[in-house]
């Protein structure tokens, strides 16, 4: 049995959208992470892995997770987190993606599964949106 790409895969998935033009446009990459501190300005976006199973269909001990990158924005309005979340799915879906302590061969895929709605919440008196979008990652 493998280890848990967790790590790894989340990794793998910010390294693509801090590299990715049209992501980096709206968000600047050091606000791309796995954990945002508090305080962090928005927007910014929170990679994480939600559900890892293995995937030894191959015998190479792979796994299949679901990854959540949720897009956070308190511009007024939808346009801002629906900018985002667009170039998150172009720069994610069907990109194959190099996962460190797997084969890579072939690399990892990464498929866009489903957006959730648009989250609306009251933080210290300003209204924050947050869009979670999820990937299926495939890595053997």
């Amino acid at each position: 049995m493998r280890p848990s790409g967790v790590g790894a895969i989340t990794s793998a998935v910010i390294d693509v959208l801090q590299a990715d033009a049209g992501v980096i446009a709206l968000v600047p990459p050091e606000r791309i992470a796995n954990e945002i501190p508090t305080g962090t300005a928005r927007p910014y976006l929170v990679v994480e892995v939600e559900t890892e199973t293995d995937d030894d269909t191959t015998g190479l001990g792979g796994v299949d997770a679901v990854v959540s990158v949720t897009a956070v924005s308190q511009y007024r309005g939808s346009y801002e987190i629906g900018q985002i979340a667009s170039a998150v799915r172009a720069a994610l879906d069907a990109v194959p993606l190099t996962v460190e302590g797997f084969s890579n061969t072939p690399p990892a895929d990464c498929t866009y599964a489903q957006a959730l709605g648009e989250i609306r919440e009251d933080v210290a008196g300003v209204t924050v949106r947050r869009r979670p979008l999820w990937f299926r990652v495939r890595a053997l």
